[in-house]
């Protein structure tokens, strides 16, 4: 044994069979502190954070009145219902200036956000997994609506950018051919994606419904897609409640009809994530 260990450690040390795992990303330069008054926030300031690879601005990271579950939010890729904060999280907001180093890819740049919650308020969270609602997503039986992409992937739109956009005749915004997003106005929605997978596709949805979709396609490839429908309405009929005559279809009708898919209730297992431990207070810069 102890001669496997020094044939071990001598290869190690020559770098042939051993190496040391990468270190976790971080940025250049990052100050947190407690935010000001609402009041004093600028006219033109933008609350929420915007910055970083795939924006106009990718060399550096502004947050602007958040809160800590709202970082951990975009940190982990969380949607909102996977998050059990107490209220106490919700109280204080921080402002954030982070310098992102050259090169920084997407995945490197939840890194460091992930890091920079661990080292500065000694962030732990606990993940769990409860049976609970879901929604599960299947081809339709009119057949699949979607088109296979043509083009290649192309780069998502920067963060906090609104492309531009009109309004068609039934008031649902309209974005010119080959333009990418997501935009709601008075409660009409429309949602244009180029080379989109299913992964990427169920993460939207489920933000939307507010409860995880399930991908049971079995579809591989990517695809275009242009849906639009009213918000809201699938929520208040899984709820029973009555409500007014809409002036549009239901989100579920949407996926239906302009999609070729299937969203329909189900029970499953829902991975819930709980903040274990906080600092009130992050760290000094």
């Amino acid at each position: 044994m102890g001669t496997f260990r020094q044939v071990l450690f001598g290869l190690c040390a020559a770098g042939i069979a051993c190496s040391q795992p990468p270190e976790t990303p971080a940025f250049e330069v990052a100050s947190i502190k407690l935010s000001g008054p609402m009041g004093s926030i600028g006219v033109n300031s933008r609350l929420g954070c915007g910055g970083g690879p795939g924006t106009t601005d990718p060399g550096s990271w502004t947050c602007v009145q958040v809160t800590l579950p709202q970082l951990i939010l975009t940190a982990y890729s969380l949607q909102p219902y996977q998050l059990a904060a107490a209220s106490d999280w919700i109280r204080d907001r921080f402002d954030i200036q982070a310098k992102v180093p050259n090169g920084t890819t997407r995945a490197d740049f939840r890194r460091m956000q992930q890091r920079l919650l661990e080292e500065r308020f000694k962030l732990k969270l606990r993940r769990e997994q409860k049976e609970g609602p879901v929604y599960e997503l299947t081809v339709a039986k009119s057949g699949l609506k979607m088109k296979d992409s043509a083009d290649s992937e192309t780069a998502p739109a920067a963060d906090g950018v609104i492309p531009k956009f009109s309004l068609d005749k039934q008031g649902f915004p309209s974005f010119p051919p080959g333009v990418s997003g997501k935009l709601g106005l008075n409660g009409h929605m429309r949602w244009t994606a180029h080379h989109i997978t299913m992964e990427e596709m169920v993460t939207t949805l489920s933000g939307e419904v507010e409860r995880p979709v399930i991908d049971a396609t079995g579809l591989k490839g990517a695809y275009d897609l242009d849906m639009h429908w009213v918000k809201g309405q699938l929520m208040a009929k899984a709820a029973g409640a009555d409500g007014p005559e809409i002036d549009g279809p239901t989100i579920e009708q949407a996926i239906q009809s302009q999609l070729g898919l299937k969203i329909e209730s189900k029970k499953g297992m829902v991975e819930t994530v709980v903040i274990e431990h906080a600092e009130k207070v992050p760290i000094e810069n």
